[in-house]
């Protein structure tokens, strides 16, 4: 059933205004088909009681003896009279209100009759042939029908009494109304609900379209936070939420470029004591102290470094330009590969891809080289797919706990301390490369490969 339910908020909004309109005219044409059903019975029944009325004053003056001849002859295809020993208005009634007001016209127009020998009947039976054996009377099977009676669904029984005591019976069947109205109001609906439609489907678009421009407009903002601001266009709600969405971009970028300012600042400036306190361990005489602090003023020195790099990464401001990926990745392996780094790149076809060539190829050469470090190796895999290029990273390491693989991406991390020590870095290579990856709207993950090691997946969009 979900699948059947538009998951877009137009096509959501369109689909509740054609089925509430679809089911508010069904509901109505229904209201006044029965009406006007109702109006055309009450009609027709009054015609035939009018029929009636002729008839029997025709028969009443009339000579007695001319009274059956009479009646065969006006017995038709729609108007069916008999002479007969018994009433045939029995049995249940259909429409006692409508039967009553027939009953009253009758006693109006026929003086001769009072009510009791005027009996009024709506029910199902249609009109028995003369000559029909008894057990086909009323209350019995009843023998097939022809003309419009066929299409009936309600008769009129209406049975007068004589003065010998005979009753002369009068049936007609009433408009059924079955299929009168199924196509034309099937065409009325369709007609109105494709042109509401329409309409409703241009205003709805027309009210959607900002809100699609504004998750572009974030999305593109994820990725670049210099992007072109929205047009501040359109009804006053739209330019207002616009307006929101640019100031909001401003108070980004601005708090952006400051926080990257001051770290950059900080790091610059840490620069020169921690020079100038490395050039007064180095003049030391020769001790253990000495090593343990040349060996901590080195680290500060990596993650200075680090942190210089990092702010570098988030600021995103390198120009796009045609890459040509599979060259780059054959660079950055035979680079590795020079300095003895177990790497291996599978050989791939040549793929044009459109980035910022330095930040991606620091983002890259982060992975690789963490690859290299904790997992001793690292084989490289670039594919792309239908809409996507996507590159593989495995190594044949020791791998990461299942509940720790996403806290690798956090600034400063370590997984292991110790051992973080004998491969040096500051714990910031792989947020550097996430930022700049997701910087191009990709994404990367780590997951453990089923025969030991950990894989590295990079997806770049198409």
């Amino acid at each position: 059933m979900r699948r059947w339910i538009p998951r877009s908020l137009s096509g959501q909004t369109l689909a509740v205004l054609v089925l509430t309109l679809l089911v508010s005219q069904l509901i109505a044409i229904t209201i006044y088909w029965k009406d006007r059903h109702e109006a055309v019975v009450s009609t027709e029944a009054h015609d035939f009681a009018e029929r009636v009325v002729g008839m029997a004053d025709l028969l009443h003056q009339l000579p007695d003896e001319w009274r059956e001849d009479i009646v065969r002859e006006s017995d038709g295809r729609t108007f069916h009279v008999t002479l007969d020993p018994a009433p045939d208005a029995a049995g249940r009634d259909l429409d006692e209100d409508l039967s009553g007001t027939i009953a009253a016209f009758l006693a109006r127009e026929l003086a001769e009759f009072p009510p009791d020998r005027v009996l009024v009947r709506f029910t199902d039976v249609p009109y028995i042939p003369r000559g029909t054996p008894a057990d086909s009377r009323p209350g019995k099977p009843a023998a097939p029908v022809t003309g419009r009676d066929q299409e009936s669904q309600v008769f009129l029984h209406i049975s007068l009494r004589l003065d010998d005591a005979r009753w002369l019976n009068f049936v007609g069947g009433m408009p059924a109304g079955q299929g009168l109205w199924l196509m034309p109001a099937s065409g009325y609906i369709l007609s109105v609900a494709l042109g509401v439609a329409a309409v409703a489907m241009w205003l709805v678009f027309r009210v959607t379209a900002p809100l699609t421009a504004f998750a572009h407009a974030a999305d593109r903002l994820g990725r670049d936070i210099q992007t072109e601001p929205l047009p501040e266009t359109g009804p006053t709600e739209v330019a207002q939420a616009s307006q929101a969405f640019n100031a909001m971009q401003e108070r980004l970028r601005r708090l952006l470029e400051n926080r990257t300012q001051i770290l950059a600042a900080l790091s610059h400036d840490l620069k020169t004591p921690v020079t100038l306190l490395k050039l007064r361990v180095e003049l030391m005489q020769e001790s253990e102290d000495r090593t343990r602090m040349l060996h901590a003023i080195g680290d500060m020195e990596a993650m200075i470094a680090s942190v210089l790099e990092f702010t570098k990464a988030t600021l995103l401001n390198e120009p796009l330009c045609n890459v040509d990926l599979t060259a780059l990745l054959g660079s950055i392996c035979d680079d590795m590969a020079d300095t003895g780094a177990a790497v291996e790149l599978e050989p791939a076809d040549t793929i044009s891809y459109v980035c910022r060539r330095i930040g991606l190829k620091r983002a890259l050469t982060n992975l690789i080289d963490n690859a290299v470090r904790y997992g001793g190796n690292a084989r490289v895999r670039l594919v792309r797919r239908r809409f996507a290029v996507e590159i593989e990273i495995d190594d044949d390491g020791p791998g990461i706990p299942e509940d720790r693989l996403e806290d690798i991406f956090l600034p400063f991390y370590r997984l292991d301390a110790s051992r973080s020590e004998d491969v040096g870095g500051a714990g910031l290579g792989l947020s550097i490369a996430q930022t700049i990856i997701e910087g191009h709207g990709g994404r990367v993950r780590v997951e453990n490969r089923p025969e030991g090691g950990l894989r590295v997946r990079i997806s770049l969009p198409a």
